[in-house]
């Protein structure tokens, strides 16, 4: 079972510490551009499923394109963005999922 964590805005930066538990989650390789997928919770206990391009071959300029996603996506569309990343430790593995609401992304 995951561990939920809701982000305040007292909180560290979450998306940093999302990437250190794994620098390319959301990420996949398609043919040779990097993809980007994540959910989002909308009003009325709506969800939907975002895949984007970000049209680049580089891993890094994904990662940089990603995170400036994931941080302007939730107040452009009003929403809150859900994550959830497997971190990698050896062979085992821990499961957080993060709900993030707009003004906390940009805190």
């Amino acid at each position: 079972m995951p561990q939920t964590i809701d982000h305040d805005a007292t909180q560290s930066p979450s998306l940093e510490r999302v990437s250190k538990l794994d620098p390319d989650h959301h990420l996949w390789r398609n043919g040779r551009l990097w993809w980007v997928a994540f959910t989002v919770h909308l009003p009325g206990w709506r969800k939907e499923r975002v895949r984007r391009s970000l049209g680049t071959t580089d891993v890094r300029e994904a990662r940089r394109r990603r995170d400036e996603l994931l941080r302007r996506y939730p107040s452009a569309r009003g929403c809150e963005l859900s994550l959830r990343v497997a971190a990698r430790s050896g062979h085992r593995s821990q499961t957080v999922a993060l709900r993030l609401s707009p003004a906390s992304v940009l805190a």
